[in-house]
């Protein structure tokens, strides 16, 4: 499949972006905000609707909550905040960019926030992506020149690659820079939560092989399944939503983290211990 070039990946980064913010807009809008014609914005716009980014309306598009993909972990609480998917999802994970540098090798976990990493690693230069959720390797075909790694093994329903023996071999011929994981929540034991029991091996693998970790915390809902990975103890950076620093923000302080920036809709931590 041919690689979109680096304007359109940019317009469509740029639409996306206008779309969320804005909640709401029109093709003709969108056309003369980006100097190009209708038919082009309507081809963005099926695009990025196919992505999951927006929703297409009558002459333009609406930005939407994107649907959960908990699959068999337990819902705690049915509070509509902790139930809702945060709109301020891109600038979560946009935070993460500034730890992510030219030739680095990451490991992208499965999850939703990755895929909204995705469109913006298009800038980073002589990167190799290892990755075990199939849907995403085919976006970040799509928006990056990274080098691109699946992981071999059983393919689950959601497009998931389980494979510990396989990720061993993966681990073996590319050395990870960054671990980069999408959590569900911190234990009161500083346990650091995912979704996917399936990953727990793989995960755990990754977190000792790995330079360095880093988690990303939107916190959209509490699980009652404990599907820990590690310790705070065993990350370098934590990037919170700021519902998550309402839980979590003391917790993190007592394991020797330091708040080193943060937006008005995240707040980053580091790991101040040097192994």
């Amino acid at each position: 499949m041919a690689r979109a070039s680096s304007a359109l990946l940019k317009r469509r980064l740029d639409i996306a972006e206008i779309v969320r913010k804005q909640g709401e807009v029109k093709v003709d809008e969108l056309s003369e905000l980006l100097n190009v014609s209708g038919v082009t914005i309507r081809q963005d716009l099926t695009y990025l609707e196919q992505q999951g980014y927006l929703k297409r309306s009558f002459g333009g598009a609406i930005y939407i909550a994107p649907e959960s993909t908990v699959n068999h972990a337990k819902i705690l609480s049915q509070n509509p905040i902790q139930n809702s998917y945060d709109n301020n999802d891109i600038d979560l994970v946009k935070q993460a960019l500034n730890d992510i540098h030219d030739g680095d090798t990451l490991f992208l976990s499965h999850g939703y926030l990755m895929r909204k990493l995705i469109p913006f690693l298009h800038h980073k230069k002589a990167i190799t992506l290892i990755m075990n959720d199939l849907s995403n390797a085919e976006l970040a075909k799509e928006f990056t020149q990274a080098e691109i790694v699946i992981i071999g093994g059983v393919l689950s329903d959601n497009n998931i690659v389980h494979d510990s023996k396989m990720l061993g071999f993966v681990l073996s011929q590319y050395p990870i820079t960054q671990f980069i994981v999408e959590a569900v929540g911190i234990s009161a034991d500083n346990e650091i939560l995912i979704e996917d029991a399936e990953q727990l091996k793989n995960y755990r693998q990754l977190l000792k092989n790995a330079d360095k970790t880093m988690v990303i915390l939107p916190q959209r809902t509490l699980y009652e399944d404990a599907n820990h990975i590690g310790k705070l103890k065993d990350i370098d950076v934590a990037i919170l939503s700021r519902p998550a620093v309402t839980n979590y923000h003391q917790q993190l302080l007592d394991c020797h983290f330091k708040q080193i920036d943060s937006t008005k809709h995240s707040m980053i931590y580091q790991n101040t211990v040097e192994e």
